[in-house]
């Protein structure tokens, strides 16, 4: 018989046995030295303790090896059996997983455990992985089962529970999907939807040491903490009977990590999103790191990129987990305590108790918006498009600094700029009518989380929601009236944010229902200043990890404009498009126009009306249309670039003041004219128009100018030597016009501000 001895404040653990008991063999367990272990802790008490707890036995602990190789999931559903009607309940994290090399890691772990008893359930147990010799087939995995108090008996019914436990594993538990889930599965359960679609990514740069091991550890902490990671779904084939949620003891992190040059960053980003997910399986979240290049100046740096499915997860649940898991990371990969509650139960018990009428009846009464945009599919064109453009953080201020002094916020701006695009793109498609009223309709996300659950701010899930909002927009409508119009009509919705946007749908009486063509959203984040003080942690150990950015979603409408500040402050926009519904150049049109008017709204006069603030703002750009095909053009062109565009240097000093466009030499370059718009002294909007690449014919132009003519404002093309044919064949696409646009001829010592004298002088088109 052997004896050892584990000692570490304030347990004393003696093992005496010469061998340990195997489960599930069929003799019974042989339990420790529990006089030797009562004396230990008994002799190491250096605190009082209370009365009831002095008459309890000290704890008991019983050394197990395993026959076999179980999974960590299937022994904590054992253990969660065996302690169903402990005072602890299922809730409290029963087992730990530890690495322990050699007996004074052992020590420590077994110390851990004992003051885990002291203060907590009455089982506990802690599987240890290590390299001694034991029954299991690889000689390293020992379960080490920690009984706080009760009879003498006790340890050996434990094992015996447990052993029956692991030979009749119980029945996964399931949750109803709720509504938004359903609709998302059903798009994406299918070999006729795109890969990708739903698939979002986050990413982010981690300056310092980065240890793989230990930032796998944690994020195994976290998924053994987070119901929502450990959860997949199911489905009948047959379709009678919709998806359920599957709620699995166990599911491990996957994480990837790259040499810096290994691969393209952009491709990598791709190829992660087209690959998707096994619905079926847990885990709907991974995570992928790529090394930057070695000695750079600022130390070592990873990009990290973690992706997930929306069907489960949105952007403010993976912030949530990502404070779990920088805490996790900072104390060696493991994360103290039990399961969070409320989880995606407590969630679909709440929706569960929901009644609908109100919702229908909300649904029901909301007015009717004119379809915009009908969408013309191509089946030549394949996959997702993306574009990026960017507010500077001075921008970005000014636009929510006067959102706020019309009491809206930047969501209401980005939401009017678009209501904007799409009353324009109707009135696009009435050339030569009188302008009227419109009532636009799009779709708008609201965070999910306004509902009446106690901790619903922390509970991660698929609760982000996209909801049809409509506005009306007349040509008289001020911007301030559009943008208080949206804000109240979000408002109207917060009662309302678990209703699916298929339910609000059907809900909507007659042509009424069709659903929106697009979708406009701005990041709902959780509150920093917990996550600010996990950077001055992480910031202790050398680390420093940037704000992470999202990359765009591929989603079920055929364009999705998304908004989010950066590190800086400025304000990144993103459109994402279904390229079989919508052509490159078009979602890229409409970017454009999109952080054009966001730019121009603060200067904007507050009593102009619509069609004056889209023919100030927008002035020589075409309106974008939904499903037109690709234009080919030249060879190697590309699809999605125009082949002229109007770069506005000035806008006018008032409505119908005209336009100045000039015509650059070939070859010159960008910087040929912006300079000019410093000392313009015209109240004309001076701008100069831009070829793509080479010397495109007259027509190319006439995007840019039709509404331009339409408008029948003045417009004069100033040319310099040599392009003065050119000038004529473009102002001879004005023909029908009363007034085509005037040619102003420069010499090599040509005055802009003499051209300005002239065009004073100009009549007004009627």
């Amino acid at each position: 018989m052997t004896t050892r001895q584990f000692s570490s404040a304030p347990v004393t653990l003696r093992v005496t046995g010469a061998a340990a008991p195997c489960l599930p063999a069929g003799r019974p367990p042989r339990p420790l030295d529990a006089g030797a272990v009562r004396a230990a802790l008994a002799g190491t008490a250096d605190r009082p303790r209370p009365a009831a707890q002095r008459r309890d036995r000290a704890p008991e602990f019983v050394l197990v090896e395993l026959h076999r190789t179980y999974p960590a999931q299937a022994l904590r559903a054992a253990l969660r059996t065996v302690a169903a009607e402990d005072s602890a309940g299922p809730e409290t994290e029963l087992l730990w997983q530890r690495t322990a090399d050699g007996p004074e890691a052992l020590d420590r772990v077994l110390a851990d455990l004992g003051r885990s008893l002291a203060a907590g359930p009455r089982l506990r147990a802690v599987l240890v992985e290590d390299g001694g010799h034991g029954c299991a087939p690889g000689g390293g995995r020992r379960l080490f089962v920690g009984i706080a108090s009760g009879p003498p008996a006790r340890a050996a019914g434990v094992l015996e529970e447990l052993r029956e436990a692991l030979a009749h594993p119980p029945e996964p538990v399931t949750v109803p999907t709720s509504a938004l889930q359903r609709e998302l599965l059903r798009q994406v359960i299918g070999a006729a939807e795109p890969a990708g679609r739903h698939v979002e990514q986050l990413s982010w740069h981690w300056h310092g040491p980065l240890d793989t091991e230990r930032f796998t550890a944690a994020w195994q902490s976290v998924f053994d903490h987070e119901t929502v990671l450990r959860a997949a779904f199911d489905w009948d084939e047959d379709g009678t009977d919709d998806p359920w949620m599957v709620l699995h003891e166990h599911a491990a992190p996957e994480v990837t990590r790259h040499r810096h040059d290994a691969t393209d960053w952009k491709d990598l980003l791709a190829a992660d999103r087209r690959r998707g997910f096994d619905l079926r399986r847990p885990a709907l979240l991974r995570a992928t790191l790529v090394d930057d290049p070695p000695h750079t100046e600022d130390g070592p740096a990873t990009r990290v990129l973690l992706t997930y499915h929306h069907a489960m997860l949105d952007g403010w649940s993976v912030r949530l987990l990502l404070q779990s898991f920088y805490r996790a990371y900072l104390t060696g990969g493991v994360l103290p305590g039990g399961e969070r509650r409320p989880d995606l139960r407590d969630h679909a018990r709440w929706l569960a108790g929901r009644s609908t009428d109100a919702a229908r009846q909300f649904w029901s009464t909301r007015p009717p918006a004119t379809p915009v945009l009908p969408l013309a599919p191509d089946p030549h064109r394949r996959g997702s498009g993306r574009a990026r453009r960017r507010l500077t953080p001075y921008e970005a201020v000014r636009l929510r600094g006067w959102a706020a002094a019309w009491g809206a916020g930047e969501s209401s701006a980005l939401q009017a700029a678009w209501a904007l695009l799409l009353y324009r793109a109707e009135q696009s498609d009435r050339p030569r009518r009188p302008a009227r009223a419109v009532r636009v309709g799009f779709a708008v996300t609201v965070s999910g989380r306004g509902i009446p659950l106690d901790g619903i701010d922390r509970l991660p899930g698929a609760l982000r929601n996209p909801l049809p909002i409509s506005v009306r927009v007349q040509p008289g409508t001020t911007v301030p009236q559009l943008l208080a119009a949206l804000r109240d009509g979000v408002l109207d919705l917060a009662a309302y944010e678990w209703v699916a946007p298929g339910q609000a749908h059907r809900w909507t009486p007659g042509a009424r229902g069709q659903r929106p063509n697009s979708l406009v959203v701005l990041e709902h984040r959780p509150a920093t200043a917990h996550h600010l003080r996990l950077e001055t942690d992480l910031a202790a150990h050398g680390i420093h990890v940037e704000s992470p950015v999202p990359a765009g979603t591929l989603t079920s409408y055929p364009i999705t404009l998304a908004a989010h500040y950066d590190a800086t402050g400025g304000l990144v926009l993103t459109t994402t498009h279904d390229r079989a519904l919508l052509a490159d150049r078009d979602a890229a049109e409409l970017l454009d126009q999109s952080a054009h008017l966001l730019r121009s709204f603060p200067d904007l006069p507050s009593g102009l009306g619509t069609t004056e603030v889209l023919r100030t703002t927008l002035a020589g750009r075409p309106a974008p249309r939904l499903g037109e095909p690709a234009d080919t053009g030249s060879p190697g062109g590309d699809p999605a670039a125009p082949a002229v565009r109007l770069d506005m240097l000035r806008r006018a000093a008032r409505p119908g003041a005209g336009w100045v466009l000039l015509l650059p030499p070939t070859g010159a370059p960008q910087t040929r004219y912006p300079g000019a718009a410093r000392g313009w002294p015209g109240p004309q909007a001076l701008g100069v128009l831009r070829p793509a690449g080479g010397d495109p014919p007259a027509a190319a132009y006439r995007p840019v100018l039709g509404p331009l003519l339409e408008s029948r404002a003045p417009i004069a093309l100033v040319a310099p030597p040599g392009l003065g044919v050119t000038a004529c064949e473009i102002a001879r696409l004005g023909a029908p016009a009363h007034h085509p646009p005037l040619v102003v001829l420069l010499d090599e010592g040509g005055d802009l501000a003499a051209v300005a004298g002239l065009l004073g002088e100009l009549p007004r088109r009627r």
